[in-house]
């Protein structure tokens, strides 16, 4: 596993997990975002890595040659895909916040 790979995959996991949840959230201000940001991280790292098939991700990145690395990596498509979905969402729905 490579650290392209793992981000890839990150962006997906993230992306997935935000759009199933995105919709019992309301957003009126930035403190809004961040929140269901957050959430959804944590939803992602205490529920998701709990399941299949992320165990066999896992294996993956433990045996890569740079395990850390390929972790981070992962960690950071994971926000990066929670963050497209939140794009995506406020676009489609016209939501527009403004900044504190």
């Amino acid at each position: 596993m490579n650290k392209k790979d793992s981000y890839s995959i990150g962006i997906n996991n993230g992306y997935s997990i935000a759009e199933c949840n995105i919709n019992d959230y309301e957003f009126n201000n930035e403190d809004d975002k961040e929140k269901f940001i957050s959430e959804m991280a944590e939803y992602e790292s205490d529920g998701f890595r709990q399941y299949s098939p992320f165990e066999f991700y896992a294996k993956e990145f433990n045996e890569s040659r740079y395990p850390d690395s390929v972790w981070e990596s992962y960690d950071n498509g994971v926000y990066m895909g929670i963050k497209k979905s939140l794009r995506e969402y406020l676009r489609d729905n016209k939501i527009r916040i403004k900044k504190s």
